[in-house]
């Protein structure tokens, strides 16, 4: 398997859409992942885990724990994963579930969560 491109919105540290490009790495087949402690390194992990299995890296976090707390309450949650294997080229979509708030106001004009 090689990782195409990792599109995440939302997802961890990363507050809006943040696309990786691993296409532009070359075809060496071989990644450094680096940069300081608390940089999201592990939530590139946590992305491409959850995108292939449901879950994040390690188990230790769930899809809906990974809802970014810095993410304005429109921007949707979602992780996108392109890869290759073999001649085919696959792409998964997965949004975990998260509490959004809702677009239609109740009665007393209010937004409610949902």
């Amino acid at each position: 398997m090689r990782p195409l491109k990792l599109v995440m919105s939302a997802f961890g540290p990363y507050a809006g859409q943040t696309v990786i490009d691993f296409s532009k790495l070359g075809e060496q087949g071989l990644y450094l992942i680096t940069g300081d402690t608390g940089a999201g390194k592990t939530t590139i992990f946590d992305a491409i885990c959850y995108a292939l299995y449901d879950r994040t890296s390690g188990g230790a976090r769930e899809g809906s724990d990974m809802r970014s707390q810095y993410a304005s309450p429109d921007v949707a949650t979602f992780v996108e994963f392109t890869f290759s294997y073999g001649e085919q080229i696959y792409s998964i979509h997965r949004n975990p579930r998260y509490t959004r708030i809702s677009k239609r106001k109740d009665k007393d004009g209010n937004y409610k969560e949902t």
